[in-house]
């Protein structure tokens, strides 16, 4: 049987990562696949484990988040005991806003802690994970993929290598592309008292919750768990973009949306389906409800409320909610931030440096 887990997800990811997209928004909640946020995923495969006190770490600059997050029963965690639970401070670490929460998390009556951060796209089967370090005789448990090919989709991640015993041995920045490469999902599973004595005995106020995880390996053994399917870190434009073109692929899709007992939730909008119009043309694309096309969609994602109008034209974009694309439009390679109108004429990215059209604030 498993042990209770507490959960605690942190949103410290710097908003530069992905530039003008997140001028206005944490990482947390940028949208993936159309109706779904980064913060999704984190929190479903810790419900789908059994986990019912979750709490997000974020800074006070945290609007959207506290908006997507308004409706806990969205994920089931609208509770009288535990639930979801948001901290926001203008600290500088995940680490110094667990610190100041101190008592109210050790007071839990959960033994163990499972971290996650929210820039990491997967679909984990968290529950494997924690029979796994309930079963080994690790002090932490740290979840990591293996990349087999070179790519650089993790350039910046960590990289774990791990002796013949499964012992972490050292942790290093991925500098470049290489192959057969264990890339950290930054999940860790540890028990609590251990947590917070790590936490006491941090050097200062400027070090990472991952980053006291990753020392105590010298002291502590930290074991690795294999995530074996669909993972994605939105560190760049680039890798944002290439997150949301690879939901278009049906491999992908199911990983990570079609497993029956690990879903994906996301905030429960009401809404009608979308209107496909006489001369549209849709073609392996993700629309989202309550979209009107008469225009050409072809290997892009809608979120809700798009119109693209008769004679517009999008390929290879991603256009968020509530935007207009006009009749002569042509977009390829194109991020649409939200409530944007998109006159007539083209607009082009590549597909490596997609072009961002922003908001008016």
């Amino acid at each position: 049987m498993l042990t209770n887990y507490i959960g605690v997800i942190t949103s410290f990811e710097s908003r530069a990562l992905l530039k003008t997209l997140t001028s206005h928004r944490g990482i947390s909640t940028v949208p993936i696949a159309g109706k779904y946020r980064a913060i999704d995923f984190p929190l479903s495969y810790m419900i789908n484990s059994g986990v019912k006190t979750i709490n997000v770490l974020t800074n006070k600059n945290c609007r959207s988040l506290r908006t997507h997050l308004d409706v806990a029963k969205s994920w089931g965690l609208n509770r009288k005991n535990g639930g979801l639970i948001i901290h926001s401070e203008d600290v500088p670490t995940d680490a110094e806003l667990l610190m100041i929460n101190f008592n109210e998390l050790y007071q839990s009556h959960e033994d163990m802690v499972v971290i996650a951060p929210t820039y990491m796209v997967c679909n984990l089967d968290l529950k494997k994970a924690m029979e796994f370090h309930e079963l080994s005789d690790a002090d932490i448990t740290v979840v990591y993929k293996n990349i087999t090919d070179p790519s650089d989709s993790f350039i910046g991640c960590d990289i774990l290598d791990f002796n013949e015993r499964n012992i972490l041995t050292r942790v290093c920045d991925n500098f470049f592309p290489k192959k057969n490469i264990n890339i950290s999902t930054e999940v860790f599973l540890i028990k609590k008292d251990l947590l917070f004595s790590l936490l006491l005995s941090r050097p200062n106020r400027e070090i990472s919750l991952k980053d006291i995880l990753y020392r105590s390996k010298n002291n502590l053994t930290i074991k690795g768990f294999e995530h074996k399917e669909y993972l994605s870190c939105l560190n760049s434009l680039g890798n944002y973009f290439k997150t949301n073109m690879d939901m278009i692929k049906t491999k992908n899709l199911k990983e990570v949306f079609f497993n029956e007992n690990r879903p994906i939730f996301s905030k429960i909008k009401d809404s009608i389906p979308t209107h496909y119009l006489n001369g549209a043309t849709v073609k392996n694309s993700i629309i989202s409800n309550e979209c009107s096309i008469k225009g050409s969609v072809i290997n892009s994602i809608l979120s809700r409320y798009v119109v693209v109008e008769d004679g517009a034209s999008i390929e290879n974009c991603i256009v968020l909610q509530n935007c207009t694309i006009k009749s002569g439009a042509i977009l390829k390679n194109v991020i649409v931030d939200k409530e944007v109108v998109i006159e007539e004429g083209k607009s082009e990215g590549h597909i490596s440096y997609p072009l961002v059209i922003q908001r008016k604030i």
